[in-house]
């Protein structure tokens, strides 16, 4: 029986965590979202081959084979193959969780009975065990990826409510949060037109100062019925007293609540009253209330306390940090304001902890293994190439090359993240580093996201290093097969001293002579996995990373920990600031004359759009509809271009070359030349729905001018007036600093939207603090440094080695601590 029920217990750890990359994958609308160190698809289809520890039967792993070889597939599946693959695979999964209650069903309930009647639950129990927690909760609770009570503690609030901020409805101001306590005047509730799905419920509320509007939406079939909207009727009769917290927006009917929580106050005392206190919200299925979740964890916040510790008191002292457990309890029923902020604050700590924990063991690890080659050196080509460069470096690239220097004159590989602003010069600096390395008679892989970013580093390459006999080809999807064949043949033999592509480069059949250094342009549209796959083509390698994407040095730290971090923070000089303008859609007429003014001196221009095409989900501007518009009504005189995702490469490449021939004065895009196009002669950027981008990218998008030496211009294109946006804009009306302009998307947006969940490996929870939490940043760098020193191998501190190893998907902690 033991045996059995290790292995069911094998099989539910086996299953959650894929449930919980599922859900993610369907909240981020299936677009094979980039986790930790892999792609959604690339981790579904290892995880379902992996099935050797697991006693299945045959006809599961069956099922899960053919899963696994349709994940393998996934990124050639349309969107609604991919959402009936995943719905699917959770509904196998379920079943096949449920198979396992069903056999261990006798086991179960004796345990039932006996937990239940000596409260003798613990952190793995399973959530059936909590008292009144029957099959239909613990099916919805299971969906959110709560399987037992250490999951439930985990299942932190998404935002809260605070009720102990009363504010009088007459000193209420738009785009803000508050809570009021007002009586009913008006109740109605009605269908929406629309959609069939939603009803909307409307009510006037009143105190002695003033009377507001509130809407409440109501999405779903449950909420359309008869019976429903009498119920309502009967709970919001006039004169009750009502808790109304959430957002005042500002409407047709004036100040307005847009779908607030709304608690009603009654006379006698009820224990999940709220009024004048702080309400937790959480992301939950539809079918369970927050009020239900807030009961439920209730019964069992007890047990946080018995959460692990992996920090002693004395740490805690240094630190100012609560004990794991307090903080735990605090986050999900905060006492007051100042006990939540420093319950975040402890459990933003760990996160960052354990991640800054997890990058020192990798680098050890990588260390300790590895010793790089000393190699003789060939000849001085960095001192050719500088004596040849047309001009001179500045301070700021001194600097970083000087840093690069000491790297490769080391015994060990070079781990670096090079940050620069557009145009700041890190081309010259990757170039620089190469034949450093190819001087010692090793080779170079330069890989980039684009074909068009491929060609055009391969171009500049041969410009500056045909004349120092250095050789450079370019490999890509498009590569023709008899050259494709000639260049991996010369590339093994070592006749190829620097090979520049995109994805074309993980291929297996790409083998090098002796790789010593890899360059990675726009290293966060690659993944970990992806990203090591190159490195290890070649043995003791180089890793340069590159990115004009900046972010806050002490945030990079954090994010990229496993790198050490380089910033070129000067521009070359000569180069004219870009004039920033924020204009309404009215103003688009006299644009278009400004527009045709520069056509006519010779000059270009980018028009960019949001969307490929237009959609029923959102008024935004399409880039099919404008370039008609344009190409047709305004500028039917002059040549209008159209580029956008869905063109294949070929087309992408011939519209791009006519650009670059000014054969084409006006190209309409989606975002698809934010990165890799390089055009002089380009001077005016017109942006669409500017408010709908980040601060960065629109930064990256303005980069694409102001590239030659004659004054650009960059117009932001806004239809919003919302005061925030605008706010958010005039940034970058007042600075073409990316430093400073990732800075301020930071404070605004939030890491969370700039970085991707997934791609930086912190929950949401921790991004949304780590803004304002620099110092509590470098403090757990630090702490970290200071652990992996005195205990290398984590031989004292076997609660936070026994975290690491439960909760890494790294198999090198689980190898490095075992």
């Amino acid at each position: 029986m033991t045996s059995s029920w290790n292995n069911n217990k094998l099989i539910k750890d086996w299953i959650r965590p894929l449930q919980k990359s599922l859900t993610i994958e369907t909240e981020n609308k299936f677009i094979n979202i980039l986790g930790r160190n892999k792609y959604f698809n690339d981790y579904l289809h290892e995880s379902l081959t992996r099935l050797d520890n697991l006693n299945l039967s045959d006809e599961y792993l069956r099922i899960f084979n053919e899963f696994s070889k349709k994940y393998n597939e996934y990124n050639n599946l349309d969107i609604n193959q991919r959402k009936r693959l995943i719905i699917d695979t959770r509904k196998t999964l379920y079943k096949l969780g449920k198979t396992l209650e069903i056999e261990s069903s006798n086991n179960i309930s004796k345990a039932v009975i006996l937990n239940k009647t000596e409260s003798s639950l613990s952190l793995d129990s399973d959530i059936s065990l909590i008292k009144n927690v029957g099959k239909f909760y613990k099916n919805k609770l299971n969906e959110l990826g709560v399987f037992n009570i250490k999951d439930l503690i985990n299942y932190f609030p998404r935002t809260y409510l605070d009720y102990t901020n009363r504010v009088k409805i007459i000193n209420l101001k738009p785009d803000n949060l508050y809570t009021c306590i007002a009586n009913i005047k008006r109740f109605y509730i009605y269908k929406s037109k629309k959609n069939s799905n939603l009803s909307i419920m409307s009510l006037v509320v009143s105190d002695e100062t003033s009377s507001i509007k509130v809407t409440k939406f109501l999405l779903g079939r449950r909420f359309r019925s008869y019976s429903f909207f009498a119920s309502q009727k009967s709970l919001y009769t006039p004169g009750t007293k009502l808790a109304i917290s959430g957002k005042v927006k500002l409407t047709d009917y004036g100040k307005t609540f847009v779908d607030p929580q709304i608690e009603i106050l009654k006379d006698n005392n009820d224990n999940f009253n709220f009024s004048g206190k702080i309400l937790p919200l959480y992301s939950l299925a539809e079918a369970l209330s927050n009020m239900r979740f807030i009961k439920i964890i209730k019964k069992v916040l007890i047990h946080a306390k018995q959460y692990p510790e992996i920090l002693n008191q004395k740490q805690l002292d240094s630190l100012s940090l609560l004990s794991k457990g307090e903080s735990l309890i605090n986050i999900h029923l905060p006492p007051t304001q100042q006990a939540l902020i420093e319950s975040k604050k402890r459990l933003v700590f760990d996160e960052l902890f354990l991640l800054q924990i997890k990058f020192l063991l990798r680098k050890r690890k990588k260390n300790k293994n590895l010793i790089a080659k000393k190699l003789p050196q060939k000849k001085s080509l960095l001192k050719e190439f500088l004596s040849t460069f047309p001009f001179d470096l500045t301070k700021s690239q001194v600097n970083v090359l000087n840093e690069i220097k000491k790297d490769l004159s080391n015994n060990l590989p070079m781990s670096r993240l090079l940050q620069g602003d557009v145009g700041s010069g890190k081309t010259i600096i990757a170039i620089a580093s190469i034949l450093i390395v190819i001087e010692k008679n090793l080779q170079g892989a330069f890989m980039v996201p684009t074909e068009v970013l491929a060609e055009q580093h391969y171009n500049n390459l041969l410009k500056y290093l045909n004349p120092l006999l250095v050789s450079v080809e370019l490999l890509t999807g498009n590569t023709p097969q008899k050259k494709r064949k000639e260049i991996l043949s010369n590339l093994n033999n070592g006749l190829v001293d620097i090979l520049v592509g995109t994805h074309a480069l993980f291929e297996d059949k790409v083998i090098f002579n002796s790789l010593g250094i890899v360059v990675i342009d726009e290293q966060h549209r690659f993944g970990v996995t992806q990203r090591n796959r190159l490195i290890n083509k070649g043995d003791n390698t180089h890793l340069l990373s590159m990115t004009a994407t900046p972010i806050p040095r002490t945030l990079a730290l954090s994010i990229y920990g496993d790198l050490d971090v380089s910033q070129i923070t000067e521009l070359p000089p000569g180069r004219v600031p870009i004039t920033t303008k924020i204009i309404s859609e009215d103003y688009l007429t006299n644009l278009f004359k400004i527009v045709e003014d520069e056509i006519t001196k010779g000059r270009q221009a980018y028009v960019i759009l949001p969307l490929i095409e237009d959609s029923e989900k959102m008024n935004l501007s399409s880039a099919k509809k404008t370039f008609k518009h344009l190409s047709e009504e305004v500028f039917f005189k002059k040549k209008v271009g159209l580029l956008h995702g869905k063109l294949n490469s070929q087309e992408k490449n011939e519209v791009i070359n006519s650009f670059l021939k000014n054969e084409i004065n006006i190209l309409v895009s989606t975002t698809v030349i934010e990165v890799g196009i390089d055009v002089p002669n380009a001077t005016i950027m017109i942006i669409y729905n500017s408010e709908r981008f980040g601060l960065s990218q629109l930064h990256q998008l303005r980069g694409r001018v102001g590239r030659g030496s004659t004054k650009s211009f960059c117009y932001l294109v806004t239809s919003d007036k919302n005061g925030l946006e605008n706010k958010r804009l005039s940034v970058m009306q007042k600075s073409n600093d990316g430093f400073y302009i990732a800075e301020k998307d930071l404070e605004l947006r939030g890491p969370g939207q700039i970085l991707g969940y997934r791609q930086s490996g912190l929950p949401d929870f921790v991004l949304d603090n780590l803004p304002n939490n620099k110092i509590l940043i470098e403090k757990a760098r630090e702490e970290a440094i200071k652990v992996v020193s005195n205990d290398p191998d984590l031989k004292e501190n076997i609660a936070l080695r026994n975290i690491l190893i439960d909760n890494s998907d790294n198999k090198f902690i689980h190898d490095f601590l075992n």
